[in-house]
């Protein structure tokens, strides 16, 4: 790309960032860089030891699977083992290294300097992401729940023998640990929630209060960064001062506390009711276009709404509930209705912010059960495993109806399209970027079946991949169900998190009703180099015709379907698997089945087969698809 192009490119990509958000990162790492930004942040130890948490509620009463479920994790952790992203159980130590990557065994090489100096992208340490996991303390939520259905005071003792380590091997603004406002806040959320499962959340140790203040410090001196970024770190860190500085001003152990949290309440109030405003579409749809990443918001706006109510204070605005009403149904909509499951839509980092449960990772119904009831008060599914965050909620014991997930044909504005048919249902993905797109994935089609996901997407296995043939992989063009021209990727990558020559589409419809025939859905665009692809989708009960249309100046064409894994063969222009098989038209395209990767947890990759019809001149392909 010549440098005029270039400078083209990032005037483009700057204007649709936000000039005053470039301009304010622009300053944010030239501070970084000069030292000035050190000086908002002070380094120090914690003034308080002692326990954060002592005995004194009443054990509850939970069913004997949960029960059981909780003892056995808890065990685990005891052992000095702890479970990375919801999934993986590593070995870390007991107390854990809290610079520890378990991935690779590596440290994270400097532990004492100001985190102001430290990278997140270390060639030694690796993923960043790994040192900080365990410092979410999501094994503080799991440890509490251990001690409140056993009282076993070898949790508490946990608990606390590894919070006091944690802050001696974690001075305030030193270290990995600090680097990140969003990481500060899940800790608030987990300290919380933990004393709220220890119904201590009233009276509270000065150690605890200490902790959480020195956080707020940390999140407030560094908010605006957190603005700038338009995702999921402003809407923790605003939740995370509005939370704990409300918390703080109730039942703060000090005057200077008190005023301290009344203060930081305003602040974060004021700033999560513009976050909600200006990050979520009518529809619901969330600027980061992310299945997992809008669980996160969920997530964020289940503990918000949850500790506004228990310390009475004021509601939020109407359009904040309603903002966040519709943000429940996009993700409803987006959901498995068999499995609980969803897409692998987007990044994903392997959050899980409401823990409290022992549903799976990809089971998503959590999440919608809990933010249903808080927000719309009313379930939508029956009695499960996914009731567990009400218990913890003292949320359990009220009747509820149950309104039930209806999922549709519909086309939703944010730049999504659900069809709906028997016993199957699609997802497409199309252009609308008002934020940052992450993932080359426009057109991406999913497609599911009796709780299988048949057609699916990537994920996102790792921020910083150390095997150099990943690199780039998982957010790249052939790892979606679209099409590729001439190898290039729609929109070229300007850095790790941005991409450039953002796609608009030339057309979008509606679905429509066709006599005799089912639902019909069409949709074009152009990519930067000229290139045009319509995308049509016909659904006749469980029968699915996509039919690419081409054109441009490429030598090259590519319609990429990557399957559920199973065995294949391909028969001409024809492939048969176990639950039906596609036919591919017209008869001169190439058929090759290959192993892809996808990752549905963070940091955990798999092969799966995918299919690649190779087209050239071509200028219209039909995969047709049949169940059996």
């Amino acid at each position: 790309m010549s440098l005029i192009k270039k400078v083209f490119l990032y005037i483009d990509t700057s204007l649709k960032l936000g000039l005053l958000n470039v301009l304010y990162i622009t300053w944010y790492r030239a501070s970084l860089k000069t030292g000035v930004r050190r000086l908002f942040f002070p380094q120090m130890g914690f003034h308080i030891r002692g326990d954060f948490y002592d005995k004194g509620y009443v054990k509850p009463t939970l069913p004997d699977e949960w029960k059981n479920n909780i003892l056995n994790e808890s065990k685990e952790i005891i052992a000095g083992k702890l479970r990375y992203y919801a999934f993986h159980w590593k070995e870390a130590g007991s107390p854990p290294d809290w610079f520890l990557n378990p991935f690779n065994g590596k440290k994270y090489p400097d532990t004492t300097s100001h985190w102001t100096k430290l990278t997140a992208f270390d060639p030694i340490a690796g993923d960043i992401k790994n040192i900080w996991e365990a410092s979410r303390f999501e094994w503080v939520v799991t440890l509490a729940r251990a001690y409140a259905v056993s009282s076993d005071r070898v949790y508490l003792e946990t608990i606390n023998t590894w919070l006091n380590d944690w802050t001696d091997k974690n001075p305030l603004n030193t270290g990995p640990n600090w680097k990140c406002g969003q990481e500060a806040s899940i800790r608030v959320f987990n300290v919380l929630h933990a004393a709220l499962i220890l119904e201590q959340e009233n009276y509270p140790s000065t150690a605890l209060t200490e902790f959480i203040y020195l956080h707020l410090e940390r999140i407030s001196s560094n908010i605006r960064y957190a603005i700038a970024q338009d995702n999921n770190h402003g809407t923790s860190e605003v939740a995370g001062l509005f939370i704990g500085g409300t918390w703080l001003s109730h039942y703060g152990t000090s005057e200077r506390q008190r005023i301290r949290g009344f203060n930081l309440s305003v602040k974060g109030r004021k700033w999560l009711e513009n976050r909600i405003a200006y990050l979520i579409e009518q529809d619901g749809s969330f600027a980061q276009h992310s299945v997992t990443y809008h669980r996160v918001l969920l997530d964020t706006l289940i503990f918000t709404e949850f500790w506004r109510q228990k310390l009475n204070e004021p509601p939020f605005s109407d359009d904040f509930y309603r903002k966040a009403r519709a943000a429940i149904e996009w993700l409803s909509l987006m959901i498995d209705p068999v499995s609980g499951d969803a897409p692998n839509l987007g990044p994903n980092d392997g959050a899980l912010l409401l823990n409290t449960h022992q549903c799976d990772y990809r089971d998503f119904r959590p999440t919608i059960q809990t933010a249903s009831v808080l927000f719309n008060n009313a379930k939508l599914f029956g009695d499960g495993q996914w009731d567990e965050p009400l218990f913890w909620f003292n949320l359990k014991n009220t009747s509820y109806k149950t309104n039930g997930i209806v999922k549709k044909s519909k086309v939703l504005p944010g730049g999504y399209v659900i069809m709906k048919g028997k016993e199957s249902w699609g997802m497409l993905r199309y252009p609308m970027f008002r934020f940052r797109p992450k993932h080359n994935d426009v057109f991406h089609f999913d497609l599911w079946y009796k709780g299988n996901n048949i057609l699916r997407d990537s994920g996102s296995y790792s921020y910083n991949v150390d095997v150099k043939e990943l690199n780039g992989y998982f957010g790249s063009v052939k790892a979606h169900n679209t099409v590729s021209f001439d190898d290039h990727e729609q929109m070229p990558a300007i850095s790790r998190f941005l991409k450039g020559h953002w796609i608009r589409p030339d057309s979008i419809g509606q679905t429509e009703q066709l006599e005799g025939v089912g639902i019909k859905w069409s949709g074009k665009y152009t990519d930067y180099k000229g290139n045009k692809h319509r995308r049509t989708i016909i659904l006749n009960e469980d029968t699915w015709i996509i039919e690419d249309i081409l054109s441009g100046d490429y030598r090259k064409a590519n319609v990429t379907w990557r399957l559920i894994p199973g065995d294949y063969k391909i028969d001409r222009n024809r492939i048969f698997g176990s639950w039906g098989n596609i036919d591919i038209l017209p008869d001169e395209c190439e058929l090759t089945l290959k192993e892809g990767f996808e990752s549905p947890y963070y940091w955990h990759k798999r092969k799966i087969p995918v299919l690649t019809v190779s087209c050239n001149t071509i200028q219209k392909i039909i995969t047709r698809i049949n169940f059996t």
